[in-house]
């Protein structure tokens, strides 16, 4: 908040608000989008991108459950890639 007035003096501290959230992100970056166990699909892991890239992983979330080819390989995002997810 000092460095916020600091630079625009016109700031009023009192009115700011601040607000943190967790964006979940896998590993190694790369979000989880497939089969998980049984029943269980995944569809997270995408950090900061997750609005962002939520119709492209929606999609190819649906064409896994619904058995239809993808556009993109699902390959890189299987979340059995990492091993046993805890």
């Amino acid at each position: 908040l000092e460095e916020a007035v600091r630079y625009r003096p016109e700031v009023d501290p009192e009115s700011l608000q601040v607000w943190s959230g967790f964006r979940p992100a896998s590993p190694d970056g790369l979000p989880f989008i497939g089969p998980h166990t049984r029943g269980v699909w995944l569809n997270t892991g995408h950090g900061m991108m997750g609005v962002s890239l939520a119709p492209a992983s929606g999609r190819l979330l649906a064409d896994q459950i619904l058995g239809r080819t993808p556009s993109v390989d699902p390959t890189p995002f299987a979340p059995a890639r990492l091993g046993r997810l805890k």
